[in-house]
C-alpha cells in the first residue's frame, strides 16, 4: 500500500514539475551554450545559463499561478481580484521554492553548472550533466515545500 503512495506521489510531483523543468532546461542549454561559443568563458555561459533557468522554470509557474487563481476569484472586482491573485500567488511560491533556491543557486547549482563543464566536454553536454544533478538536489527541497504548502492549506480549509 505504501508503494502505491509512493508511485501515485511520484507521479503527481512529475506532472506538477515536467513542463517547467523542460522549459527551464531548453532556454538553459540554449543561453549557456550560445553565451560560450561567442565568448569561450564558463563564468558567463554558467551566468547566462542560470538566467535562462530560471525565466524558463519560474515563467512557467508564474503563469500558471496567475491563471489558476484569476479562476479562483474571478467573481471579484477587477483591484480586489489583482491584489487578491498577486498576493495567493507570490505566498505560494515563496512557500514552494525559496528554501529550495536558497540552497539551490547560492551553493549547489553554480558549483556543479560550472565545474562539469570543465570535466565532461563537450560544454553542453557538462552542461546538461551540471544542471540535472543540481537539479535532483533541488527537488528534494522544492518538493518539501510544495507537500508542506498542501498540509498549510488542507490544515487551514479542514480546521480540526
Amino acid at each position: 500500500m505504501k508503494q502505491v503512495a509512493s508511485k501515485a506521489k511520484f507521479k503527481e510531483w512529475l506532472r506538477r514539475y515536467i513542463v517547467a523543468e523542460l522549459l527551464g532546461t531548453l532556454i538553459s542549454v540554449g543561453f549557456a551554450s550560445f553565451l560560450f561559443v561567442r565568448t569561450h568563458n564558463y563564468v558567463v555561459a554558467t551566468g547566462g545559463g542560470l538566467v535562462g533557468e530560471g525565466i524558463g522554470f519560474y515563467g512557467y509557474f508564474i503563469v500558471s499561478e496567475l491563471v489558476i487563481n484569476n479562476q479562483r476569484y474571478r467573481a471579484y472586482s477587477l483591484l480586489k481580484k489583482l491584489k487578491k491573485i498577486i498576493a495567493l500567488t507570490s505566498t505560494n511560491l515563496i512557500i514552494e521554492f525559496v528554501p529550495a533556491e536558497i540552497a539551490d543557486s547560492i551553493f549547489i547549482r553554480p558549483f556543479l553548472m560550472f565545474y562539469v563543464p570543465h570535466y565532461l566536454k563537450p560544454y553542453a553536454l557538462g552542461f546538461l550533466v551540471g544542471k540535472f544533478s543540481a537539479d535532483m538536489l533541488f527537488y528534494i527541497f522544492a518538493v518539501a515545500g510544495y507537500e508542506f504548502k498542501k498540509r498549510l492549506y488542507r490544515s487551514r480549509d479542514n480546521p480540526a
